[in-house]
């Protein structure tokens, strides 16, 4: 009566006795189940009848491996024998379909069909190659704005939370790594698996003796290996996860933050720290290059010393070896197609399987962007659109709002009301530290309250309209990004080269009053490039690009949020001169240190008051 598989066997009746074993296949298949399921889950969304068929064509590429192995039969036959072949039934039905021949013509035409089966299956190998390639690399193209822009959608809190460099490196080099390491040998895998079976079968048609020793012992062979070096695999795989990150992370500090680099003559540390993690990922790809290869240089010369021992045994038992010739020619030729074939599923499973890290990055990644809470919201072709700016006309209302970040137990803002009335000022100053970017962000709709409620117009802030309401908003912070473009590229932030309102560029130059530096003092104005983060130009200058961006979209409501406060009072005194004219024709909520930059406003709100968590402002 046949045993349950996994129940143990009687003892020394080898491998299904051995629980340990067992259990260690168990684990490679459940790992394996659970990399296609993750790889499956990313290529979904791009598309599964691409990758049927992709599975397809391998799967063909296997089939005319084996018709153009096979092929050969025939002439070998004829060469060795052909009264015996034209004897035999498939010889006589193959005759049966060509014209009247002699054996030298029939010899000529199996050749040349041989040698067009051959040609084909090489044919249909490079196309499938070719097709492979093609769409694990348009897969990673998809996939590295898929994460991008699921990534745009997270909410800002999260963002503060991961640190840049890791998500850059998650978009390019894990992604890269996933597609070259991971997806295309698995796609490869699949077409060598193929290839491998057919060839088997054909071998076990032929004679089917060295067909089960031969699988049995590369099966062993391997599966022994693979065994052998599973933890070194491992360790590679996380090493080089790591060493990655490093890289990553010290090349851009380095890079971003050059200038104090510079001042105070520390490249040289942060250049070993990069080098230190440049030169392990180095050593563990060379270790990962020699664990897939390695077999390869043991196998070959076992499997063509068994086929030398095979014919030495015929040979000593006096069989007739012409006769044996055109099986043996199969044979040969399959196993040189068959070695190859298992050596590349090998060095691929174990590539795979030391690249696994990229998989992990990037499909944590994926479900990490596409499960976020409090997402932006994109339309139904799954792009960005700029809705039209939220229409209100009243007031907005913070209702005892509160906010604590993740991970955090002391609450940065605590049960806050207040009320700003449209066209009106408010200025909110206060210590370092006690909340006045955090609130900032909360109105602007960056940060979803943990408690309390924003009502603008008695419609409470939410995913639904948190993009129209940012539509109307133009922003000023202390530190005005800039992107290595021109003036009007600035200004006009974000917006299409083809679809900027020039005229709106001027004004809005004009009432930062930034519009005579850029006409008189820039050869190029409007065209003249700013450099990397603005470095060409001073620190009042980009405050003012800065806030000629923020008024280039006509907004509603202006934000200041220290705006000016990394400014001399000269300088300082010019930004706010430009944002005076301003009042009374849109409402304005600046963040300050000092009281003296927002003594003109309407309102103020001082956060480090012990009280002004509970609600005390000053309301106009």
């Amino acid at each position: 009566m046949p045993r349950p598989f996994g129940q143990p066997g009687p003892k020394g009746c080898g491998f299904e006795g051995d629980s340990t074993t067992q259990q260690q296949v168990r684990t490679i298949l459940q790992s394996s189940s659970e990399v296609i399921r993750k790889v499956f889950v990313l290529a979904k969304p791009y598309g599964t009848r691409k990758l049927l068929y992709v599975i397809a064509i391998s799967f063909l590429q296997g089939v005319f491996q084996v018709l153009g192995v096979t092929s050969i039969f025939p002439f070998l036959a004829l060469a060795a024998d052909p009264g015996r072949l034209r004897e035999s039934d498939l010889g006589m039905h193959l005759v049966a379909l060509l014209p009247p021949m002699d054996d030298r013509q029939l010899l000529l035409v199996a050749g040349a069909f041989a040698i067009i089966m051959l040609l084909l299956a090489n044919a249909v190998n490079l196309a499938a190659e070719y097709i492979r390639t093609r769409y694990a690399h348009d897969f990673g193209h998809w996939l590295r704005v898929r994460l991008l822009r699921q990534m745009a959608t997270r909410p800002y809190t999260e963002f503060l939370q991961e640190n840049s460099a890791i998500l850059v490196k998650k978009i390019a080099g894990d992604v890269l790594n996933y597609t070259v390491g991971v997806l295309l040998p698995l796609l490869d895998s699949l077409a060598r698996l193929a290839t491998i079976l057919l060839l088997v079968a054909t071998l076990f048609l032929v004679h089917p003796q060295i067909a089960i020793a031969a699988t049995l012992g590369l099966t062993l062979f391997y599966l022994i290996i693979f065994r052998a070096l599973g933890r070194t695999r491992r360790t590679i795989s996380e090493g080089i996860k790591n060493a990655f990150r490093g890289l990553c992370v010290e090349a851009q500090q380095m890079l971003s933050g050059i200038k104090p680099v510079k001042v105070h003559g520390c490249e040289e540390l942060f250049i070993r720290r990069f080098g230190e993690h440049s030169h392990r990922n180095a050593r563990l790809h060379a270790w990962s290059s020699i664990l897939s290869n390695a077999p390869r240089y043991l196998i070959e010369p076992l499997s063509f010393g068994g086929l030398v021992g095979v014919i030495m045994i015929y040979a000593a038992r006096g069989q007739d070896l012409v006769a044996l010739l055109p099986n043996l020619g199969v044979m040969a030729l399959a196993g040189y197609r068959l070695l190859p074939a298992v050596q590349l599923l090998y060095g691929q499973v174990t590539g795979l399987s030391t690249a696994l890290h990229s998989l992990e990055e990037v499909f944590d990644e994926f479900l990490a962007a596409e499960s976020a809470l409090h997402k932006d919201t994109v339309d139904d072709a799954d792009t960005f659109t700029v809705p039209a700016p939220l229409d209100w006309k009243d007031a907005i209302a913070l209702e005892h709002l509160g906010f604590t970040y993740p991970g955090s137990q002391q609450p940065v803002i605590a049960d806050l009301n207040l009320t700003i009335t449209k066209n009106t000022s408010l200025g909110i100053i206060g210590t370092t530290g006690c909340g006045k970017s955090t609130l900032v962000d909360l109105i602007l709709g960056l940060h979803a309250p943990t408690s309390g409620r924003i009502l603008v117009d008695r419609t409470p802030l939410g995913s639904s309209n948190r993009r129209a309401w940012r539509a109307g908003i133009g922003y000023v912070p202390q530190d005005v990004f800039l992107i290595d473009d021109t003036i009007t590229a600035n200004i006009a932030f974000g917006i299409p080269t083809a679809e900027v309102d020039r005229d709106a560029v001027t004004r809005a130059a004009a009432t930062a009053q930034i519009l005579d530096f850029i006409e008189q003092d820039l050869p190029e104005g409007f065209d003249s490039v700013v450099g990397e983060r603005g470095v060409r130009i001073s620190g009042g200058q980009r405050q003012r690009i800065g806030l000629a961006r923020a008024l280039y979209r006509e907004p509603k409501l202006l934000v200041l949020d220290e705006a000016t406060s990394a400014l001399d009072h000269n300088t300082e005194d010019e930004v706010m001169r430009a944002i005076a004219g301003l009042r009374g024709h849109l409402t304005m909520i600046i963040v300050a240190h000092r009281l003296r930059t927002v003594a003109a406003c309407d309102a103020t709100l001082d956060l480090s008051r012990a009280d002004s968590n509970r609600g005390a402002t000053k309301i106009p």
